[in-house]
């Protein structure tokens, strides 16, 4: 079942409600589950194809993942780069564009930076118990406002003719000619069906497929100076992620506050549903990431911290991501498992599903269904 989610904390840019409480049509030729950055992109396109299609959420528009990430935006996948999804970054900023969505999208790279034993006198560099961080390189990336970029997505797909049903649970769902779902206690039936979920969807519908779920962490400062920002080697504006372990991103906002995030917390029942970050292992994770930025530079030592979050990522073997028909029919697409590498990926794999639907074109065989187990990727909390 997929639920609405109350114990991750806020972040800073939580989405409000779209204020769209209204049953689906019993019947669509497509429906999506998952009002998330994947699921709003997919409508988006296939409305623009001229198709009926609802999207249905059992809380409200990016609750999940895409309302919670930290809006680095990376190319490619966590895995590495892939055919069909190495021009995310390019993809989403001629979307932008186009739809003309105001997501201060700003892709000017991202940092990566690493640890070294010995200070590099003369250099940016922060304190990390023992070791120092420093920069190492730059790779195509860059930032957005991820709620914004969810909102404008969300109105160019009604726009085009979609309609968004929020708080609408998903209870049971039956592969088929047509797909049947219970649908807040209505059976609504579909010719496609796209689980757009990410972690979620091990909890809605069971798949062939190891996908093991997490929550990540990420807090935010309240505003610094310019001066500050100047001291802490941030003045250009650009996000930026370790290359080596332990692991840290970080990115700031137009405000002059800073947002930082590291580590994982996995439910033993793999439900990220079942974590509040305000107990068990979820608040000592959170404990640990602001004792450790605190002690990153003494600008950071006494710096307030507005908010404190969670959350969810998913991962496949490999990193994989996950977007496969699924067993039993062509005509129902799971997608997911971004490995903690979804803001742009995400809305490319939308549109890759549209012009699986709608145009009857391959999906890529790299995201297929396969047994296998799940390590984290490269950048497994990135959010």
């Amino acid at each position: 079942m997929h639920r609405p989610i109350v114990t991750w904390g806020d972040a800073p840019w939580l989405a409000p409600p779209f204020l769209t409480t209204s049953e689906p049509p019993h019947h669509q030729s497509a429906i999506i589950v998952g009002a998330g950055l994947t699921g709003l992109s997919t409508a988006y396109h296939l409305a623009q194809r001229g198709m009926d299609v609802a999207v249905i959420d059992a809380a409200a528009i990016g609750n999940g993942a895409s309302g919670r990430t930290g809006g680095l935006a990376l190319e490619d996948t966590a895995a590495g780069v892939r055919d069909g999804v190495e021009d995310c970054l390019p993809f989403l900023g001629r979307l932008v564009s186009d739809v003309g969505i105001a997501c201060d999208l700003r892709l000017r790279g991202c940092r990566e930076l690493a640890h070294v034993t010995a200070h590099p006198h003369g250099t940016w560099a922060w304190r990390e118990d023992g070791s120092y961080l420093v920069r190492q390189g730059m790779v195509p990336g860059g930032t957005v406002d991820p709620c914004a970029l969810l909102q404008g997505l969300a109105h160019a797909a009604v726009a085009a003719g979609a309609t968004i049903h929020e708080h609408q649970a998903v209870t049971t769902l039956e592969p088929g000619a047509p797909n049947r779902l219970q649908v807040s206690g209505r059976v609504v039936t579909a010719e496609y069906v796209v689980l757009a979920l990410n972690a979620y969807t091990p909890t809605v519908h069971p798949i062939p497929c190891a996908v093991r779920a997490a929550l990540t962490f990420a807090l935010c400062t309240a505003p610094l100076s310019d001066t500050t920002i100047d001291e802490l080697g941030l003045a250009d504006g650009r996000p930026f992620y370790t290359a080596d372990t332990p692991y840290l991103w970080g990115r700031t906002l137009a405000d002059g506050r800073l947002v930082l995030g590291a580590g994982l917390t996995f439910d033993p029942d793999n439900d990220p549903c079942r974590i509040a970050v305000d107990q068990g292992d979820a608040a000592q994770a959170l404990a640990r990431l602001e004792a450790r930025v605190r002690r990153f530079h003494p600008r950071l030592a006494r710096v307030e911290i507005t908010h404190r979050w969670g959350g969810p990522v998913a991962f496949r073997a490999d990193a994989e991501p996950l977007i496969a028909h699924h067993p039993e029919t062509e005509r129902m697409i799971l997608t997911g498992a971004y490995a903690g590498h979804g803001v742009a990926l995400s809305v490319r794999i939308g549109a890759l599903v549209a012009a699986a639907i709608a145009d009857g074109q391959a999906l890529p065989p790299w995201g297929a269904l396969a047994i296998g187990s799940t390590p984290a990727g490269k950048h497994a909390d990135a959010t």
